[in-house]
């Protein structure tokens, strides 16, 4: 059998899976542009070789962010824009993750408990950071990155943020954090903050009546069974991670690239689809990582997947502190001041021609072929159009 793919389980278990559940249009779109990515659907042209004569037909791709087909460059050229954004300072890697009991609550309310998250994790490290008990006493940076899955496809929303190991004071001066090489705020305290804040936006959220309950949330409407929830969320550890520190600085960003453009599971674990079920590796976190193997039924592995499409226009990467889009440029300048390091220069932004060049070291206008003619493009045909018939060139 052929290398397998997202796209192949859609094909064959879609039309069984569309007679029992309801597909919004939004979901539907998606579906579409994964089936469609790189097929004469997409549209695309042909390229001829100015040395050799070569012809070779060239399909657009869906350029959809829950894609797996389209990730993998959109990864390379986010990493390469964002070098001008690293400092040589430690940085820690931080998960911040609710209860399980909360999973229901987040299917129904997806934008706003995201976004949620998002606010209840800056929050908590932002307060930390100027805490004069941490004897940092500075605004740091945040880089945060939401996932909604585990290895199995189940849904499991957490966010993964890269924190310096310090932050910029009023004076414009940089502050070290206080911790030891691998110690960046006391977990359990921030745990502790994290589920505070979180808890009271919700109830919050709750009172005014601006969360859906529908499913299994259903029971929630019911105040007696709201404040039981809410107690024993209360009573309950959360789980937050702070893990080592990265190596160095030039290590940040192609870790935090596996995360930026991750999708709830790519092409390549996509081993086996038979008549009724899909099957992939997984990594047990539960057993020291083991890998294994499970198959699930098709119209399963459907379901699992759509849960983990981000709501329309959502920004799942995003940047707070003096790391923020609006603040950037001049607080990244000072503070190399204060560290007396190097004012990199900036990247534009790049083309997909020059992210290849820059990554693999192949300029993809040149044939492959001869290497030496360059490819020009023609015959060109839009989305759901018959690609024209190829045509003789002489080079």
């Amino acid at each position: 059998m052929g290398s397998l793919n997202v796209a192949d389980v859609f094909d064959k278990f879609l039309p069984e899976y569309e007679k029992k559940h309801i597909i919004n249009s939004y979901h539907r779109g998606v579906i579409d542009s994964i089936q469609k990515c790189r097929t004469k659907h997409m549209g695309g042209h042909w390229k001829v070789c100015t040395n050799c004569g070569e012809t070779k037909k060239h399909y657009n791709s869906c350029g959809n962010r829950h894609c797996p087909t389209c990730q993998g460059i959109n990864k390379e050229k986010w990493i390469l824009e964002r070098e001008y954004d690293l400092l040589p300072v430690r940085y820690f890697h931080v998960v911040f993750t609710v209860p399980a009991e909360l999973r229901v609550l987040f299917i129904c309310n997806q934008k706003l408990l995201y976004n949620l998250l998002f606010k209840s994790a800056w929050k908590t490290i932002d307060e930390f950071a100027q805490d004069p008990r941490q004897r940092m006493m500075a605004k740091t940076g945040m880089i945060a990155i939401l996932h909604t899955w585990t290895q199995k496809l189940l849904y499991h929303p957490h966010v993964h943020c890269i924190v310096p190991a310090g932050g910029i004071d009023k004076q414009n001066q940089w502050k070290q954090s206080k911790g030891s090489s691998d110690f960046l705020f006391y977990t359990p305290n921030v745990a502790s903050k994290f589920r505070g804040k979180f808890l009271s936006h919700l109830n919050e959220l709750y009172q005014n009546n601006k969360l859906i309950l529908n499913g299994k949330a259903n029971v929630y409407k019911h105040k007696k069974q709201w404040c039981k929830l809410k107690d024993r969320l209360y009573n309950t550890n959360w789980v937050v991670n702070c893990k080592e520190p990265f190596k160095g600085p030039e290590t940040v960003l192609e870790y935090l690239g596996r995360y930026t453009h991750k999708i709830a599971i790519s092409n390549y674990r996509i081993k086996d689809i038979t008549q009724t079920h899909v099957g992939f590796p997984y990594l047990d976190r539960n057993d020291g990582n083991k890998k294994k193997y499970l198959e699930i039924p098709g119209e399963k592995f459907i379901s699992r997947f759509l849960c983990h499409i981000v709501p329309y226009r959502f920004v799942r990467i995003r940047h707070y502190g003096f790391l923020s889009t609006r603040t950037k440029k001049q607080s990244l300048q000072a503070i190399r001041r204060t560290l007396k390091a190097s004012q990199p220069q900036k990247h534009d932004k790049l083309t997909i021609r020059e992210v290849i060049m820059l990554v693999y070291g192949q300029d993809i206008h040149i044939c492959q072929t001869c290497k030496q003619g360059v490819l020009l493009a023609y015959g060109h045909w839009t989305k759901n159009k018959e690609p024209p018939a190829q045509i003789g060139i002489v080079a």
